[in-house]
This record gives structure tokens, sequence and C-alpha cells, in this order.
């Protein structure tokens, strides 16, 4: 007979805490249902006509025949089996799913279809990011010769802009690919941020007011930014960079449009003067510092170019442009501005006027305008709402200390993208040696 296992007694077990359950985010459109609906298969969509293209793939605009709804779908490129999702994508779903604020884009839902054999003879799937559509990105917008925007009007998009960055900057996560071709806008007026495609978390204390950009705790990719929109500390290789990188860009139209990154570093410096220990401390112990003194001494020109902004609109771009990354203004101060609070006073979304729908690749087509210098890796272009949403979304769901709940981090050993070869996509880059980790950062 074989001997029965006693059984070990009781022993208390600490009670395990019932996580908090976190609160849904509701469509403004419809309050029954998420925002974010999950996966639906691609044939559900009806495309309709490309709004874009780039190394990240392709952008459509697609009617939704569940609804009829017009949508943007963004489709994802595998080019290579072994190399996987590209990470990038994986880095700006995560991102849209988590952020919820009426100036960033948001996530409708993903979009996939099953895997076809190519003429390679390898399968590979299709997958889609589901967006609302948006009428015009404002680069669409400057170069529509039709359009002719206020001062006013210009007011009302710089203080959504501001108040988009200032929101993702308090949740510590930086865009870096802040520009005018990623800035959508509806036909209801509201302006939003897209392409999150370069974006990460930052591990320094969110910007507060009067502290400007703040010190850098940690080395980034130095390699981000479409180049006219990079501030002066990228353009010199410096890698330990804050939340200015983002208010350098802040804008529309560029006025600096380098065609090599030596050339963009010259023409910053032509408008807002030589570098020195006093406008910007450090600079001569940034990588690509070298560069500098081949140019001869400048001379600051950017109040007498932009003297047509008036002295309040001269002032925030003054602070807007400064070569010190530390002192350069922070969105939540810059959105205080006396600019704002002058007349002509800013426009309210509602009132400003419908055009026809205008996106960068549009006015290329129509106009051969220069296209922009590509973004360092998988930038996107414009997607964004349909036609009956007006653009409010309920407020993010916050933590006690009254800011977004943060970020997973990103996915560990992330591939990097073999962006940095001379040449590629048709552009002169300067070429540095990989970072040592292996997460791309």
């Amino acid at each position: 007979m074989m001997p029965t296992k006693r059984r070990a007694p009781d022993s208390p077990v600490a009670e395990r805490p019932t996580p908090s359950k976190r609160p849904s985010i509701q469509d403004p459109r419809n309050p029954g249902t998420h925002k974010f609906q999950g996966c639906s298969s691609r044939t559900v969509y009806k495309q309709i006509s490309k709004l874009g293209e780039g190394t990240f793939g392709l952008v459509y605009k697609a009617e939704d025949t569940r609804n009829n709804k017009i949508v943007a779908m963004k489709q994802f490129t595998v080019t290579n089996e072994k190399e996987g999702f590209p990470i990038t994508a994986l880095r700006e779903i995560k991102y849209l799913k988590q952020l919820r604020h009426k100036n960033v884009i948001p996530l409708l839902e993903m979009a996939v279809d099953k895997p076809t054999r190519g003429k390679d003879g390898q399968k590979r799937g299709v997958i889609m990011m589901v967006t609302p559509y948006m009428h015009y990105d404002l680069s669409g917008l400057l170069e529509n010769p039709q359009v002719n925007l206020s001062e006013a009007q210009i007011k009302c998009f710089m203080l959504q802009l501001l108040d988009g960055i200032k929101y993702l900057h308090n949740n510590n996560i930086l865009h870096r690919d802040i520009k005018a071709a990623n800035l959508l806008i509806s036909n209801k007026g509201i302006l939003q941020i897209a392409d999150f495609g370069l974006a990460r978390r930052f591990d320094e204390p969110a910007p507060t007011p009067g502290s400007g950009g703040g010190v850098a705790m940690r080395q980034y990719t130095g390699n981000v930014v479409t180049r006219w929109y990079r501030a002066p500390e990228l353009c010199l290789g410096e890698r330990n960079y804050t939340a200015a990188v983002d208010i350098w860009g802040v804008g529309g139209k560029p006025i600096l449009t380098g065609n090599s990154d030596t050339h963009q570093i010259e023409l910053i410096f032509q408008l807002c003067g030589s570098p020195t220990e006093r406008n910007m401390p450090g600079w001569e112990r940034l990588p690509d510092a070298r560069l500098v003194k081949t140019f001869p001494n400048h001379h600051r020109t950017l109040e007498a170019q932009f003297n047509i902004l008036g002295s309040s609109g001269v002032a925030l771009l003054s602070e807007l442009l400064k070569l010190d990354p530390r002192t350069r203004i922070n969105a939540m101060d810059a959105l205080e501005h006396e600019y704002f609070k002058c007349d002509p006073r800013p426009s309210r979304p509602s009132d400003l006027p419908e055009f026809e729908d205008s996106h960068e690749l549009d006015r290329r087509k129509k106009g051969g305008q220069r296209p922009l210098p590509p973004a360092p890796a998988g930038g996107t272009v414009g997607v964004g709402p349909s036609a009956d949403w007006s653009g409010e979304v309920p407020a993010p769901y916050m933590n006690g200390n009254g800011r977004h709940v943060r970020p997973p981090p990103p996915p560990p050993g992330g591939r990097r993208p073999a962006w940095q070869k001379e040449g590629e996509r048709g552009e002169t880059r300067d070429v540095r040696a990989p970072p040592p980790e292996a997460e791309r950062r």
C-alpha cells in the first residue's frame, strides 16, 4: 500500500494587489466604442487614391465599407523576411495607441491581409495602420497658391502645434521629426501631429515653465529630424540632446533649405549668427565643430529678415531659434508668449475656411516644387479625420501627478535601419559610425 502524501499546511500568502483597470478611450464620434478597435481585414477597406510614399511603404486614402467613413491607410513594407517588422513601425504603433490628445493623430485600428508569395518565392503579409483622413498637411496648404493664411489663422495653427508638443514633452516623448508635412489639418481647422516613426521616450525631467530646453542626461541617436528642420546642435553631431530639438522645427514653410548637411549648418549661422561661448556654450566640443571653423564669421540677420512679423512675432521667433538648446523656449512658455495675446488675436479652429484637399505630394505633382529631403528613417506623410469629426477627444488618462501613463520601453535589440549610407535616397549624408548600443535610440 502506497503511503499517502501528506499535504503541507497552508501557509499565509501575501494578497496580490488588484491592478487598477485603465479606463477605456472613447471615440468622440460614438461614445459607446473604443478609439482603438484592434485589427480588421484589409478587405473591408476600399482604396480611393494614393496620398504619399516613402521608405516605409505607401499611404492611401480609403473608404471603410462598414460605415462609409473616409480614412487613411499606411501600408508597411517588409523588404527582407529576415529583418522582420520595421522597428520604426512598431514604435509608431505603440505611441499612437497610447497617446490621446486633440492635436495628436489617433490610431483607429490595424488592417491585415493574408500573406502572398512574391516573385522571390517568399510569403509576406500586408499590415496597415488606419487613421482618420486629413484633408491637408501644412506643407501642402502653404504651397497651395489659392491659400493665403492670415496672421490670426497662423496663430491658431501655432497654438495647436505648441499644445500638441507640450503634451508630448509632458509625457517624456520626443517626436524627432517635426516638419510641415507631418502636421495634418482637417477641414474643421484641427491640427494634429503625425508620423511617430522616429519618436522615443526621453529620460530627462519634463520641461517646466522658465526652464528652457533643460539639460541632457544621456545619449540618443544623432541622425534624426529632416534636414531643413534640424536644430544646430544636431547638425554639429550632438547626441546628448533634449526636447529642444522639437522646438526648433516649430513653424511652417522651411526658411533654411540646405542642400547638404554642411550647407544646412552654414545657413543656420547666416541667420542666427556664428556660434560663440555666449550664444551656444560648448559648441566647440561637438563632433562636427570643425566644419564651422571653415565658415566666415556671420553676423545675426534674423531680426532684419523677419521684421514683417512685428516686434512680438520676431521676439517669439528669436526664442524658438536660439542656438543654445538649454535656453531655447519650451512649448509651455511659448504658449504664454505675448505674440498670441496681441492683435490680431488667434482665430478659432471653427472659424477657419475650408480649402481644396492639399498634401505635399499633390503640390509637388501640380507645381514641381522642390521636395523636402527625406526623413532619416521611415518618415511618413499625412493622414487624419473624417468630415463629420469635430476633432474633440476626451481628456487623456492621467496618473496621480496629472501626467499621462508612462508608455513601456521600446522593444530590445531593435535593428538599425540602413539609412546612413552616402547618397542614399538622392541626398548627400555625413556617414558616422553607429552608436555602440544595439537598440536604435
